[in-house]
């Protein structure tokens, strides 16, 4: 490790352990040179997440010293020669386990920044306050249930944050606190606000979001110089008529509240620059909010908004408008009027208007395109549009159920009783005539081996119809009806379900139907069949037609440019074309701007008419007609038994020429498929090799090695799933291949190492149990690097499980030395902890955790806090921000970014502010 100090004339000194790592958080340091205490220049000394417990003596010694950052060391108490630092003016403690302060901090009286985040304090002294130049005092995320009455009137303290503590009330002494300009209180359990609040009248910015307020306190109106008001997440269920009082106000966050209406007294707030009242009832945007000449932020997403009014494109210096998730049915023409406006978010209203345009519905993407949406708008305005007409359906189940013959039987009124296995994936066509409208359903009809489960994560979509196809012969089980259920459910969300028992002329479906559509309600149907005697198809075909024409999008209207596109595309008779290429059809049919192009490329590859990467540098240059000549090509590669036995899993150029067919995979081609399997994480390319090869851990061999048992002491996390898809395990090995540990892996598991330089200092192993649909991650090593080690491998599980639509996944740790106990939920105690306890029982082995020490051993207590935050809709980073005060010397200024919740912290500082 090495740590640096630098001093007035940048002097600078230096010390090497063993470590060369620079960043404090990895090392190990549990004692600290006497020497440093002759560093007479010394003004600033970090010793973040080092064990050291305490701060030494010698750090006590260095008169010079300004600025202390001890950061998750361990720390149970204060040192109280910390007094003699004399100049000290700033003191950041977070993370630690101090349980109270030592009366000789009143004696630092150049201090401006204390913080102490993240400890156990249940009561704060009143000289804490009196300390003449403090400024900024955080006692965030403690154990505070009150405020000591005694506080000395401070002219100093600008910012005090209590958020996350256990406050009931407003504490009545606040107003002793009279240069107050930022109070933070949220997190608490306050139901109920002092008067003494509104006697703050320096206060610009108020936070009392994460309570329990039913009403916003009648005393903040005395408020008369507040910028910003935050009451995000309490019970409120309306906004009183006294808000107009405020007339500073710029910022008002009431997300997630209660509240019906917006009153027409909030538009009289001439500086309002934001408003965030998402998450509520509102039904209704006031028509004379076209007054807020400064309004630049609006957020109304999640409410019962009916009518986008005219209005509101009166506001010209509107940036961001979120109204998503509401009940708009139009949008006005005028809407183009907003030339300053940089993000449009529409998604999950009932306009007609594709998702490729308005923005995928997931609330982890972006929306689409302020251009793409006022693009589309012009065309719709005139009359360049027609409905799109078409829909996905999808036909899943173990193999040999009948899959192919119902879809024969239903589109061809067809059935050959000698129907081959379906390998892989066929995709056709078939026209319905459904509400008088004639709509063209694209049919994909999978096959059930094992092999192909892991690709379907690619073609397993949301807004699609699907038909789980069931044998009537074999038991409920045999037909893995659960299983499919809960993939759909991962894959397509709440996309509707058919469940089909085909064979119904040899045997009843034997099913419990009431338990299955209590526990799935996107089943819609569960009907029985026989492809050979016809019997039920016209039910079947019936409910199809029915349920197709419930699915949201499918008349979205679409530019008639795009479907001359659309249709030109269809006609090619080839498997794929150049980008290039696509861009000159786009420019034959007047499609020229960029946003567009790629929008309907988007349309046309969800389809499932085209497959198209753009985002890959090698795959963007090659739009695939034919998705079957992808399927095919790869489950052909998959399918293969001697890459299976001889192979091991590993495929190189040659096995492609041998196993594909020449003359539809030319060797041209074939480094496209290649690239195509690593962007699906299905294989990567192996290093050091002269010719390019490729591990496909799906093809791995079963066994697990016999080298895989770690030394010492380990550290044990555990990911539990309602249902473990193929793919989890494989696409893991895939995107950590880098750190895999003397290439060992397997099929359900592999060894990962971290190292720092050429050492390696701890090895992982991860592995999966199919069976009992659980992972389990175990790391040896240095202690210090384990959580760090954990932390990367829990981020790649986390992409992984984000790429599902709904899979349910849990995390487990063991019980430190009971290994044969159950392991315990980690969300829970990381709520038990958020809920202030500090110790949790385990009757059975009459045991009572230390929760702080238990959890820190996974990751740091900001990490948890900040993770928290964001669960409950408030990101710690959008929280500490987005919107900053900054006071120089009487001037105002209220500078907002991004498109985050709100703020505190750090907010304010400079020289008093001078009151108008």
């Amino acid at each position: 490790m090495t740590w640096c100090a630098y001093g007035d004339d940048g002097f600078q000194a230096g010390y090497t352990s063993l470590s060369s790592n620079d960043s404090p958080n990895k090392n190990s340091i549990s004692h600290l040179p006497r020497e440093l205490a002759l560093l007479s220049r010394l003004r600033t000394l970090i010793l973040d997440g080092n064990p050291l417990e305490e701060i030494p003596e010698s750090v006590t010694k260095i008169a010079s010293l300004e600025k202390i950052s001890a950061i998750e060391i361990g720390l149970k108490r204060i040192n109280p020669r910390i007094s003699k630092l004399e100049i000290l003016n700033k003191i950041d403690l977070r993370g630690n386990q101090i349980e109270c302060l030592p009366k000789e901090i009143e004696q630092l009286r150049k201090l401006k920044e204390l913080d102490l985040c993240g400890n156990y304090l249940a009561t704060v002294p009143s000289f804490a306050f009196s300390l003449d130049s403090l400024r900024t005092l955080t006692l965030s995320a403690n154990q505070i249930t009150s405020l000591p009455e005694d506080i000395q009137q401070n002219k100093a303290l600008v910012n005090l944050a209590l958020d996350y503590n256990k406050l009931e009330g407003i504490p009545d002494c606040v107003d002793k606190l009279q240069s107050l300009r930022s109070l933070n209180l949220s997190g608490n359990r306050i139901s109920h606000a002092s008067e003494a609040i509104g006697n703050i009248h320096s206060l610009l910015y108020l936070d009392l979001s994460f309570n329990e307020l039913e009403l916003i306190p009648a005393s903040i109106n005395r408020l008369r110089n507040l910028q910003s008001l935050v009451l995000h997440s309490n019970k409120i269920r309306t906004i009183p008529a006294f808000i107009c009082e405020l007339k500073e106000l710029e910022n008002v966050i009431f997300r997630w509240n209660q509240i019906k209406s917006i009153p027409d007294e909030l538009t009289c707030l001439k500086e309002l620059q934001r408003i965030d009242c998402s998450h509520n009832k509102i039904n209704a945007i006031p028509r004379n909010i076209n007054q807020l000449k400064k309004l630049k932020h609006l957020e109304l997403a999640c409410n019962e908004i009916e009518a986008f009014p005219v209005e509101l494109t009166a506001l010209k210096e509107l940036e961001f408008l979120d109204l998503q998730s509401n009940s708009i049915l139009s949008i006005p023409r005028e809407i183009e009027l907003l030339t300053n406006l940089n993000y449009l978010d529409l998604r999950s209203n009932p306009l007609p208007i594709s998702p490729e345009i308005l923005g995928s519905p997931d609330l982890d993407d972006s929306p689409g395109s302020v251009e793409g949406i006022f693009n589309y708008l012009k065309e719709l305005y005139g009359g360049k549009v027609k409905p799109l007409n078409e829909a996905k359906m999808l036909l899943v189940g173990q193999p040999l159920v009948g899959k192919t013959s119902l879809i024969n039987r239903l589109v061809d009124n067809h059935y050959n009783s000698d129907e081959s296995q379906t390998d892989g994936l066929k995709v056709r066509s078939w026209g319905v005539h459904i509400n008088s409208k004639d709509v063209r359903l694209n049919v994909w009809d999978f096959g059930g081996q094992e092999i192909y489960h892991a690709t379907h994560q690619f073609f397993l979509t949301k807004r699609s119809l699907y038909l789980l196809v069931c044998n009537c012969r074999t038991s409920e089980d045999e037909n893995r009806i659960e299983y499919w259920l809960k993939l759909i459910q991962s894959f397509g969300s709440e996309s509707p379900v058919i469940i089909v028992g085909n064979k119904s002329d040899e045997q009843p479906l034997d099913i419990n139907r009431k338990a299955l559509r209590q526990k799935y309600p996107n089943i819609c149907a569960i009907l029985e069949t026989s492809c050979q005697s016809g019997n039920g198809i016209e039910d079947l075909r019936a409910t199809i037609t029915s349920e197709v024409g419930k699915l949201r999008d499918v008349y979205n209207l679409l530019p008639l440019s795009w479907f001359k596109v659309k249709e030109q595309l269809e006609a090619l008779d080839k498997d794929f074309i150049s980008y290039g290429e696509y861009i000159g059809i786009c420019h034959q049919n007047q499609i020229p701007e960029e946003q567009n192009q790629t929008q309907l490329i988007d349309l046309l590859h969800n389809l499932g008419l085209v497959l198209n990467f753009r985002e890959h540098d090698f795959l963007q240059n090659t739009n695939v007609l034919n998705p079957d000549w992808v399927t095919q090509g790869i489950y052909t590669l998959l399918s293969d038994d001697t890459l299976k036995t001889q192979g091991k899993g590993i495929l190189d150029y040659d096995d492609l020429s041998r196993v594909l067919e020449p003359t539809r995979y030319p060797p041209e081609r074939h480094r496209y498929l290649t690239e195509l399997m690593q962007e699906f994480q299905l294989c990567f390319e192996l290093p050091d090799c002269s010719c390019p090869r490729f591990l496909i851990p799906g093809l791995l061999p079963k066994d697990e090695p016999d080298d895989t048992r770690l030394k010492g002491e380990t550290l044990e996390f555990q990911y539990h799933y309602r249902i473990l898809p193929e793919s989890v395990l494989s696409r893991f090995i895939v995107l950590s291949h880098e750190k895999i540990h003397e290439q060992t892996c397997w099929r359900s598991g592999v060894m990962l190492e971290y190292c720092e330089g050429d050492e390696v200092c701890n090895i992982a192993r991860v592995k999966a149990d199919p069976e009992d649909k659980k992972i389990f991650i175990s790391i040896s090593g240095r202690e210090t690097i384990r959580r760090i080690f954990l932390a990367l491998i829990r981020d790649t599980f986390t992409k992984i499980h984000k790429s599902f639509a709904d899979l349910e996944v849990t995390e487990w740790v063991p019980v430190p030395g009971h290994p044969d106990h159950p392991p315990l939920d980690y969300q829970e105690l990381l709520g038990q902890e958020g809920m202030g306890i500090q110790e949790f029982p385990i009757g059975k082995l009459r045991l009572r955790l230390n929760l702080r020490q238990l959890l820190d051993g996974y990751e740091p207590v900001e990490a948890r806090r900040q993770r928290d935050l964001k669960e409950r809709g408030l990101d710690i980073e959008e929280r500490y921000g987005d919107i900053h005060l900054n006071i120089h010397q009487g001037s105002r200024a209220t500078h907002q970014h991004g498109s985050g919740d709100n703020v505190a912290g750090d907010l304010i500082q400079g020289d008093k502010h001078s009151q108008s």
